[in-house]
């Protein structure tokens, strides 16, 4: 498929979701590769009610959806090699080694004083 038709294409998607009843107000997609962005585009309105375009620029929350980005970063991270799910995710982050686990709960039910893990966290845990 040539650029033009995958950009008509994808444009097209995205004025589906907004005019769609029940779709989005506003959506904002980007495709990228090794070399860059090969995709961008936006539909539909910031707003609802308001006639403000959305543009490529937009900033939203994002909320919860920053695990599914950062997942799939790191498999781009595997794929290249730059990283192994097996390494110590300290290895990464150092700060993981610092944390402590809860070791159960009292006769009351309280907490008990947290421990040390029993092994370091693997990058594929984290």
């Amino acid at each position: 498929m040539t650029s033009h038709r995958l950009k008509t294409a994808l444009d097209a998607t995205l004025h589906q979701t907004v005019h769609r009843h029940g779709g989005a107000p506003g959506v904002v997609a980007m495709a990228t590769d090794r070399t860059g962005n090969f995709y961008e585009g936006a539909a539909g309105t910031r707003e609802l009610g308001h006639d403000r375009p959305m543009a490529t620029d937009s900033v939203f929350a994002i909320f919860s959806t920053t695990k599914a980005i950062t997942g799939t970063c790191a498999m781009q991270l595997v794929e290249e090699g730059k990283i192994s799910l097996t390494d110590p995710a300290g290895a990464y982050v150092p700060e993981i080694d610092e944390l402590q686990v809860l070791d159960g709960f009292d006769a009351d039910g309280r907490p008990a004083p947290c421990a040390a893990p029993c092994r370091p966290s693997a990058a594929r845990q984290a």
